[in-house]
């Protein structure tokens, strides 16, 4: 081959490279996202898609969610719509199928997180005497009681002494 025909034939495959990678880079690539994320069994999320879509609506579906997602185009080609996790889903990895009615069909990735270690009570709250119910016998009674005696007869004493002072 001359040289004039290999240079001419380089840069016309050159400039076919350059085109295809322009285009696959002008064109933007869709993505997916789940609010919280991750989320825990049973929450409600919102799934929201930008991108790779052109029709009015699309729908989402996952092994993770209760059922199918419809996602409804907002603006700026945003689709969102709202799930909710199975109570019974595994924590980890899901995927998330989005259908675009006329275009395809994208895979995407989510992950369900495990469930809380939230601190359950094993016994009610020691309230209510403060804890002087326990260890309380007798002998502790009779003695509040006639501390209590006691006071109310040096109370009566004191009074009777002042209604004699003053009269």
């Amino acid at each position: 081959m001359r040289p004039a025909h290999l240079l001419g034939s380089l840069a016309v495959s050159s400039l076919a490279v350059v085109g295809v990678a322009g285009a696959a880079v002008a064109e933007p690539q869709p993505s997916l996202s789940i609010t919280p994320s991750p989320a825990p069994p049973g929450a409600s999320v919102v799934v929201s898609v930008s991108g790779g879509c052109t029709a009015s609506s699309a729908t989402a579906t996952s092994d993770a969610f209760t059922r199918s997602v419809p996602l409804s185009s907002g603006s700026g080609g945003f689709y969102t719509g709202n799930a909710t996790i199975k109570r019974n889903a595994r924590p980890g990895s899901h995927t998330v199928d989005v259908a675009c009615p006329g275009g395809g069909t994208s895979t995407y990735s989510i992950t369900v997180a495990g469930p809380s270690a939230s601190p359950s009570p094993t016994r009610g709250v020691r309230g209510g005497l403060g804890g002087a119910h326990e260890g309380t016998t007798g002998t502790d009674i009779a003695i509040g009681v006639g501390l209590v005696a006691l006071a109310g007869a040096g109370t009566v004493a004191v009074l009777r002494r002042r209604a004699r002072a003053g009269a």
